[in-house]
């Protein structure tokens, strides 16, 4: 019995080891299809967002057909930035260039275009930008309303330098102004809308850098330049009605309109409020737009000019033209005039009768005063 117990025991033990083993078996199981689950949900997350960026990257490359009038004013009049690849519709994008692209595609635009197809104007985008065939791939930027500019080789190897040169391109420029021709050439002789910051002694701050970047990238088709007021004058400084302070920089907008006989005239506008960001925007918002109201702005009739500042000179003191006294001098000095105070003295205490004192001469010897020349001031 004892026996038998004992092996009845061990069955019942064997019995209970072999179903917690299925158990566990069975939780593992479960626990590896929950595994599995997340694994493949993961795949199909990364082939969804693969696919989609894939999708996204075809999207934002746009194809530029130049028989579309609206392309073409898009592209190469309208002053916004662009990447453009000269390629036919059905070819193979080069690496560097797809690459290049997704990094910019969130900040400038890119474009697809076939360069030997015909512009309006019957010319080839070579031959009307003077764009070279033989530099592969035929990368250029555009923007600002200037001429494109063609990306060369050295920025063509790796996709970061192309994108990277490809952002310096279409950046756009404040000028500097040192005078009036360099006026003309940035400012005055374009066609468009120009504002010119009067800047103060004060550098720009770093945050006025910034948000001038920004303001200047609304107006992409306004040229922008700026001069020292404190080394410079413009000859329509009475545009500028309050004076210039530390931190206030003030601005002029120009801006050229066409008379019904066919002649041109600038008009000027100046702006002598708040120089922050919101102030700005406002203001250039309301009065650089090519048909904006140009009520407010004035007429001018003459050439804008660009002088420097004569530089100030310190006023000459009067002791510095006269020639230095020696002691002797200082000393014969003091003697006169103890004398002439004794006789004063004299003349009100008399102690006694002296002749007759001829006061007249003593006061024309007294009126006698150092003349100074005011030539010499």
């Amino acid at each position: 019995m004892a026996k038998g117990s004992t092996k009845g025991g061990g069955n019942a033990g064997a019995n209970n080891a072999k179903e917690m083993k299925m158990f566990l078996k069975n939780r593992m199981w479960k626990d590896h299809w929950q595994v599995l689950v997340g694994v493949s949900a993961v795949v199909v997350a990364l082939f969804a967002y693969f696919f989609l960026q894939h999708a996204n990257s075809e999207q934002s490359i746009q194809l530029i057909h130049l028989s579309n009038k609206v392309d073409v004013d898009r592209v190469f009049r309208s002053g916004e930035p662009w990447i453009v690849l000269c390629s036919k519709e059905d070819s193979v994008l080069p690496e560097v260039f797809d690459k290049a692209s997704k990094r910019l595609s969130s900040k400038i635009n890119v474009g697809v275009v076939d360069c030997n197809g015909r512009l309006p104007s019957g010319k080839t985008v070579y031959n009307k930008f003077l764009i070279r065939d033989d530099i592969v791939p035929t990368v250029f930027t555009v923007a600002n309303g200037e001429k494109p500019k063609q990306l060369f080789l050295n920025y063509l190897q790796k996709p970061k330098a192309l994108a990277s040169q490809a952002l310096v391109q279409v950046k756009k420029t404040l000028h500097e102004v040192q005078n009036t021709k360099q006026l003309e050439d940035k400012c005055l002789g374009k066609s468009t809308s120009c504002v010119l910051i009067y800047r103060t002694g004060k550098k720009f701050d770093e945050y006025q850098k910034t948000w001038l970047q920004t303001v200047m990238e609304r107006h992409r088709l306004v040229k922008f330049a700026w001069m020292d007021s404190s080394i410079l004058s413009l000859s329509v400084e009475s545009l500028l009605k309050k004076p210039a302070t530390q931190n206030q920089h003030r601005l002029v907008v120009f801006k050229k309109v066409q008379s019904t006989d066919g002649n041109t005239t600038t008009l000027a506008k100046s702006y002598t409020s708040y120089f922050e960001q919101l102030a700005v925007e406002a203001f250039l918002d309301e009065h650089v737009a090519a048909k904006g109201d140009t009520d407010s702005f004035r007429p001018l009739t003459k050439p804008v000019t660009v002088k420097r500042r004569p530089k100030p000179t310190p006023a000459t003191k009067q002791t510095d033209s006269q020639p230095k006294r020696t002691a002797e001098d200082i000393a014969e000095l003091e003697r006169q005039r103890r004398a002439r105070m004794d006789e004063e003295s004299q003349q009100f205490y008399p102690e006694e009768v002296d002749e007759p004192v001829d006061v007249a001469a003593d006061i024309d010897d007294e009126d006698e005063d150092v003349v100074i020349d005011l030539d010499d001031l």
